[in-house]
């Protein structure tokens, strides 16, 4: 045998109880995989699943070594990611696909300071259409993290002391870090390129759109800047922002901010209206 041996491990022994938190709200929506990862700069980690018998097997042959679960695990950045989108062909998702039907997933990739932390959801290799599912109600599997944290918060703690450590260090290929990185100024260049005047909310038929200056008066409202704040970021006076605001409170029918972030966030373009202020961090309050 190699690898690891985690038959008496907590993160196997543990597994009955994890799919007791996601039953039977999972299973209604078509995932059958379910895996928490949380894992240290050292490469060591917590780990919780409905899957015992896939861990066991995935450290046991040492799938944590493969290219496409060091990408996963220490090159994403954070933000959900579909399967069919990273390297499916990688012998970690060959075999969780072929030995255990373990497929069509999204991995949720929350980046802090000294971890990453993995939410995983899994289907089987048959139910494609999952795919579809998981962009048009992405919600409900945020809303999932949130709820396991709540009611997995003694499991979360007890993996916290019971931590898996790998027997040799994962090696992280500079060829992959280099294709997934762009530089700072090839970022500015393609925001250069690429100016919004109008920002459409559902498209141009409707013809309902903010003007550049109305999108980022609300974008900075929505990030916690004061009027005051927003009119000397946008070098313009307190009521112009005023007015900019009342407008899209006008157009867009809304009478809270929560409505506002809830359109823009659904229109996809909340992201996008600040970049630079994005890529700078520059902060708001």
């Amino acid at each position: 045998m190699s690898g690891l041996d985690l038959k008496n491990h907590f993160s196997l022994s543990s597994s009955n109880l994890v799919s007791q938190i996601c039953s039977p709200s999972l299973s209604t929506i078509g995932i059958t995989y379910f895996n928490y990862i949380k894992i240290y700069k050292d490469g060591s980690r917590e780990l919780l699943t409905n899957n015992s018998e896939w861990i066991e097997y995935f450290y046991q042959k040492e799938l944590y070594k493969t290219a496409g679960i060091v990408d996963i695990e220490y090159l994403l950045p954070k933000g959900y990611f579909l399967w069919s989108e990273l390297k499916t062909y990688d012998p970690a998702y060959s075999q969780g696909r072929e030995i255990f039907n373990i497929d069509n997933g999204v991995s949720f990739v929350i980046k802090k300071k000294d971890e990453t932390i993995l939410f995983i959801f899994g289907s089987t290799k048959e139910n494609h259409s999952i795919n579809n599912f998981y962009v048009k109600n992405i919600d409900l599997f945020k809303r999932f993290i949130l709820y396991f944290n709540d009611k997995g918060s003694q499991l979360l703690k007890e993996a916290s002391q019971n931590k898996i450590y790998l027997p040799q260090k994962q090696e992280i290929n500079n060829i992959t870090i280099r294709a997934n990185h762009i530089s700072e100024q090839k970022r500015l260049d393609f925001l250069d390129q690429t100016e919004i005047e109008r920002y459409f909310i559902l498209d141009q038929e409707n013809n309902l759109y903010l003007t550049k200056r109305e999108a980022e008066c609300i974008a900075y409202m929505i990030n916690g800047a004061t009027a005051k704040k927003t009119a000397r970021m946008l070098d313009i006076s307190f009521r112009t922002v005023q007015s900019h605001i009342y407008q899209v409170k006008e157009k867009l029918q809304c009478a809270n901010k929560d409505e506002l972030e809830k359109i823009l966030i659904d229109a996809c373009i909340h992201d996008v209206i600040l970049p630079r202020q994005n890529l700078n961090r520059e902060k708001l309050l």
